[in-house]
């Protein structure tokens, strides 16, 4: 549909009410962006911000179509669940308030999980308000995990990391970052693997997840920039440790799977363990 010459001074970010459009929806920390007929045409700064741009038309020349910057995963709205990608915004209006959440990647590369908030305050024009939900789903993820916990150990469960490792595929995608694995085995028989676990906690990030894998054998995977990141971590862990232990890393080679990565830190466990 074409635009009207009235409705081109309301697009256009110098205009007063435009301004004033803004003035209003800057003090937001929400992002907000006004569509018209599906296009981005202003955006509050706290979106501007999320996305290093200067104006909508900076954003349309750098990354095209909103639609473009929803991450293309099951749990959330994105251009694959859109059966006209030119009138996407109706197909968000149709969807239950819980599921319109979508991901967006910002400027550095940070995943977020925003629920959107569809307007249509006026005929062809949709504001849609990104509340960021992010730390809400983290926390929704660690009390599930609870359920998840090997007792005796406090690691996680090992058929639970089997059901879900697929994610940490997709993080590592998501993230543009490679996969590493390291398995940890504990030499002494009669070392207390709950204090083990605390002490291997203790020297790892909070994001790494760490798995019981045997009786007395566990698997850190993780997600790193190179393979050389891997070293300042197995070398604490080992430096640090108050339990004799055997490690094996392993780094992932030409976007293969996390299994086969693990199956090749296994291999190297064993073969140090025979020599």
């Amino acid at each position: 549909m074409a635009i009207q010459q009235n409705e081109l001074h309301l697009l256009d970010e110098n205009n007063p009410l435009s301004q004033l459009f803004l003035s209003v929806i800057n003090t937001q920390k929400d992002l907000i962006v006004l569509m018209h007929n599906h296009v981005p045409v202003l955006f509050n700064k706290a979106f501007l911000d999320f996305a290093n741009v200067d104006s909508a038309k900076g954003f349309l020349r750098e990354f095209g179509s909103l639609l473009n910057r929803f991450v293309p995963h099951d749990s959330y709205f994105h251009a694959g669940k859109v059966d006209n990608a030119d009138a996407w915004t109706e197909s968000l209006l149709e969807l239950p308030e819980n599921d319109k959440v979508v991901s967006m990647l910002s400027h550095r590369i940070e995943p977020h999980a925003f629920s959107v908030n569809v307007q249509n305050p006026v005929e062809n024009y949709t504001i849609l308000t990104f509340c960021d939900i992010s730390q809400d789903l983290i926390k929704r993820i660690m009390i599930e995990n609870d359920a998840t916990i090997d007792k005796e150990s406090g690691a996680y469960d090992k058929e639970y990391f089997t059901h879900t490792m697929k994610s940490l595929n997709d993080a590592a995608l998501f993230n543009k970052k490679l996969l590493a694995t390291t398995l940890v085995e504990l030499v002494s028989n009669d070392a207390d693997v709950y204090d083990f676990v605390r002490d291997i906690k203790s020297n790892i990030r909070q994001s790494d997840m760490l798995v019981r894998w045997g009786k007395k054998s566990f698997l850190l995977a993780y997600l790193i920039d190179s393979p050389e990141n891997t070293l300042p971590l197995t070398q604490k862990i080992r430096q640090k440790s108050h339990f004799s232990i055997r490690l094996a890393t392993e780094v992932q080679e030409n976007s293969e799977s996390i299994q086969h990565i693990i199956h090749r830190a296994e291999k190297s466990l064993r073969d140090a363990s025979n020599t």
